[in-house]
């Protein structure tokens, strides 16, 4: 069977969806393919930290950039898919994040001081501020840094508002269903051709998580995206509950709307497997016990495991892939892929339209391929 749609979206991740819902928000009617179950992979497992006053680093100007405009976008998009139909579970409650030693101390005020030079609202805390905000917060705490706008998204159900807003005007989402290759006139690629079907497009972007780098097979060259193994866990305690995200520089404990607490997240390099692991679970309650004590009591709800796609110089790979027509990949994002989902699928769904680049030079895929 034949078919057409405007875009044709490689991969039902965070990224693949949330560029279907920018295009149908400017009238660009996209199907989503996605081999697995929507959600099964990295976007389902994540723990949905919004958090990118962390991530502006002057090193890295291209990703503080996007993960302040994302923030902006979450503000108003999250009440947008609610209104839609399904909540996202945004909680924009903040983050504390906390140090044990004064070597971060020092990386905490170092951060502090460049992030008031750009005007972000973060806030010093003393320990005794940092315990009254979170009395349970470890003994060794020695203070911490405060960012009020932050806060975390549940990531299956923020996945699955996109879908449903997204459908809502026009998209089209396609599980267990995979695209094998690539329709090819001359230099153009005019479509996908899938388990089931031929599909026609007027663009084709490739939002395949870590299995992008499998495209070698379509494009003759490797779009280099390796797997990052991330493990996650949910605990319970009666009566406990953080009243807003903490980090303490080894990991996440996150508070859910559920009353249960996300503790992220390990990092395994170069595993393609979404098992949960004794090894896992061993670090991740550690991790635990070093933000909250209290939580060595807490009843074992669940885990989950993704992966994600790591990029080599750490900066999403976005744009148009070279030497083909109407072809282009978002990938790469590694372990912030939600929180810059909204800024990337700005940034690809405009290149899209207007078929030009603009603020997409630092994550243009020519600097691999």
């Amino acid at each position: 069977m034949q078919w057409t749609t405007d875009v044709a979206i490689v991969g039902g991740g965070v990224i693949g969806c949330s560029i279907a819902y920018r295009l149908a928000k400017l009238g660009v009617k996209s199907s989503v393919f996605e081999r697995d179950l929507f959600g099964g992979g990295a976007s389902g497992a994540t723990a949905g930290v919004i958090g990118p006053v962390w991530h502006v680093d002057p090193s890295m100007d291209a990703i503080s950039t996007l993960g302040l405009r994302s923030l902006e976008i979450f503000k108003t998009l999250s009440s947008e898919l609610k209104a839609a139909g399904v909540d996202p579970q945004f909680q924009q409650n903040g983050i504390l994040k906390v140090a044990t030693t004064p070597e971060q101390m020092k990386l905490l005020q170092d951060g502090l001081a460049w992030q008031g030079e750009l005007g972000l609202d973060v806030q010093w805390l003393d320990r005794q501020e940092v315990v009254e905000k979170e009395p349970d917060i470890h003994p060794d705490i020695l203070g911490g840094v405060f960012s009020p706008q932050e806060g975390s998204i549940h990531g299956q159900q923020y996945l699955n508002s996109l879908i449903h807003a997204s459908a809502l005007m026009g998209a089209t989402f396609h599980e267990r269903v995979e695209v094998i290759g690539l329709e090819r006139q001359g230099d153009s690629i005019i479509g996908v051709k899938t388990n089931n079907d031929i599909v026609h497009a007027g663009h084709t972007v490739i939002t395949a998580g870590p299995w992008t780098r499998n495209t070698d097979q379509w494009l003759g060259n490797s779009i280099p995206v390796r797997p990052v193994k991330g493990q996650r866990l949910l605990l319970k305690l009666q009566g406990f509950l953080p009243k807003t995200p903490v980090n303490n520089f080894l990991g996440y404990a996150i508070p859910q709307m559920d009353g249960n607490v996300l503790i992220a997240s390990t990092r395994e390099e170069e595993l393609f497997d979404q098992n949960i692991t004794a090894v896992g679970i061993r670090e991740l309650l550690g991790k635990a016990e070093s933000i909250f004590p209290c939580l060595k009591s807490a009843t074992f709800v669940g885990g989950r495991a993704g992966v994600r796609p790591g990029s080599p110089d750490g900066i999403p790979i976005m744009g148009p892939i070279p030497g083909y027509n109407q072809l282009s990949v978002a990938s790469g994002h590694d372990q912030i892929g939600v929180m810059l989902s909204t800024g990337s699928a700005e940034l690809m769904a405009d290149f899209i339209v207007s078929g030009k680049k603009t603020n997409l030079e630092a994550f243009d895929p020519s600097r691999f391929l």
